[in-house]
């Protein structure tokens, strides 16, 4: 079965939004939208609802619709949340993760690893997101999916931003390698510990962000 106009009009908006094809403050033309895509206003304003809950965008009347900013306080209460929730994911799904998944996501990691050029992640191949995902969709608690689908949405557009280095690539690669190698041990405490690790590395980065990109990010 295949998308739904809707659903077709929110991964359009979605994946322009996350990174930052439309940037923070932007406004989006729903008409243009609607022509873009070849359908009517109907879908679109039905994504673009889906994309307020998820607090992407921001409805101003008589003005327009605006794509939400990225705030300081955002980051804290994102990191705040995740080290909240991603711990207990992980715990719910331990019994659920499979090998052959796992061992996927470690092949990825290598090659990355191996690639002295790397870089960020494309649009459609964002390894953090599918990663973080997982667990949360192994969890089977939909609403705590839902959570986290809004949570790394935020990071995804934060991470746009990040100044990258191969340091903090390498020092990423193993903070995630490290992760799938404590629940392919079986060691679901060390797990925990070394996501939590990993978010906390990812706040200083995200904090980075907001020292260097005011242009896009408020108070």
């Amino acid at each position: 079965m295949g998308l739904s106009k809707r659903d077709i009009a929110y991964d359009y908006l979605r994946k322009q939004i996350v990174f930052c094809e439309l940037k923070p403050g932007d406004f989006i033309d729903e008409k243009q939208i609607t022509e873009q895509l070849g359908c009517s206003r109907t879908p679109v304003r039905e994504a673009i609802n889906k994309l307020v809950d998820e607090n992407l965008v921001r409805i101003f009347p008589r003005k327009g619709i605006v794509v939400s900013e990225i705030s300081l306080k955002d980051l804290e209460d994102m990191i705040e949340s995740r080290l909240l929730i991603e711990p207990y994911l992980i715990h719910q799904a331990f019994t659920r993760l499979d090998h052959e998944s796992l061992t996927a996501f470690r092949r990825q990691l290598e090659q990355k690893g191996s690639n002295t050029g790397a870089t960020v992640d494309s649009i459609e191949d964002d390894f953090d997101y599918s990663f973080h995902m997982y667990f949360a969709k192994k969890s089977g608690n939909q609403f705590l999916i839902s959570m986290m689908t809004t949570l790394l949405a935020l990071s995804q557009r934060t991470r746009v931003f990040l100044p990258w280095s191969s340091e903090r690539i390498v020092e990423s690669v193993a903070e995630h390698l490290n992760i799938i190698d404590c629940v392919l041990n079986g060691d679901e405490s060390g797990a925990i510990t070394a996501v939590q690790q990993h978010l906390k590395h990812s706040h200083e980065g995200y904090l980075r962000v907001f020292q260097t990109h005011n242009a896009f990010l408020r108070d």
